[in-house]
């Protein structure tokens, strides 16, 4: 997989995570307007992790140029200033999403049904994906040499930590089946 792959792969997800996020404003809107409310945001956090993706995109490439080859954990070979790409299984993770676009075009889903996929996302190795493009941005802007860039990479993995809280808030206070609320603590543990 190539830094341009890469980068196109982790735009897809966020795009296609947003998506998601506003179905449930739009199908579950009329339950509680708090409820619409809060999908609405999460597809908005989702919207600026691709910008942010794209605003890397355009650093990354003066740095490191889109073509450069990324290796997997454990190969002989590296780049001097890019780490290996975590072990992840794209397909997996495009398997997931297009199971849970599935769901939702085939017909209403119920808020704990909705709350399930968004604990699957939050979880998933999507965002392996976006935290090791986020580590290369990193990489890229101290390589550019201009720290004033930093304080957005900052900013974006506060939010992230905020994202993830705000669903587990939202779960407890929604959601009517316990193993949700369960998994949706478990995921704020393993985001910490």
């Amino acid at each position: 997989m190539t830094l341009e792959e890469l980068f196109d792969l982790c735009k897809d997800l966020e795009l296609r995570q947003a998506k998601l996020y506003a179905s449930f404003s739009l199908i579950l809107g009329d339950v509680d307007e708090r409820i619409a409310k809060f999908w609405e945001r999460m597809s908005a956090e989702e919207w600026q992790h691709y910008i942010l993706v794209d605003f890397g995109r355009t650093v990354c490439m003066e740095v490191f140029g889109m073509d450069t080859p990324l290796h997997q954990e454990g190969s002989t070979e590296t780049s001097s200033l890019i780490a290996p790409i975590p072990d992840i299984s794209v397909q997996r993770i495009t398997d997931a999403l297009d199971f849970h676009e599935t769901r939702i075009e085939a017909g209403r889903i119920s808020l704990d049904e909705a709350f399930e996929i968004a604990i699957a996302i939050e979880g998933s190795e999507a965002d392996t994906i976006y935290m090791y493009l986020l580590s290369i941005i990193r990489q890229a802007i101290k390589e550019s040499d201009r720290p004033f860039l930093m304080n957005r990479i900052v900013q974006v993995e506060r939010d992230m930590e905020s994202h993830v809280d705000g669903l587990v808030q939202a779960t407890l206070k929604f959601a009517k089946d316990t193993s949700l609320i369960r998994k949706a603590h478990r995921l704020k543990e393993e985001h910490r």
